[in-house]
């Protein structure tokens, strides 16, 4: 992200409006990042509501952009309640503007997501 932040940067500079551009993030449940604590964009304490607002405030200094034009949840978590809080979370996000579109990636099951 930081990388891409810098390109959107470079971009700017160069005249190209960030408009034109598409960028998405995700969210990465605690159970889907790299092994070091230090990596981690949020505090794997936090509520999950939490972990994602922290971990899309930490996406968005590293983008350097106030919104996003797609934020996915990396995949289900381990129960229907915390991926609906996740969830809520997203839908926060984007009611806000910050995030334009929602998704959710790596969903295998079709009954996960009629629940």
């Amino acid at each position: 992200e930081e990388l891409v932040g810098e390109a959107i940067v470079a971009l700017a500079a160069l005249g190209v409006p960030r408009e034109t551009l598409w960028i998405q993030t995700k969210f990465t449940p605690f159970a889907g990042q790299d092994e070091t604590v230090a990596t981690v964009p949020y505090d794997p304490t936090a509520s999950v509501y939490d972990q994602v607002m922290q971990s899309f405030l930490q996406s968005q200094r590293n983008l350097r952009s106030s919104y996003v034009d797609s934020l996915l949840l990396h995949s289900p978590m381990e129960s229907l309640e915390r991926t609906l809080t996740a969830w809520s979370a997203l839908e926060e996000l984007h009611f806000r503007g910050q995030a334009r579109r929602l998704g959710i990636s790596n969903c295998y099951s079709l009954d996960f997501l009629s629940a």
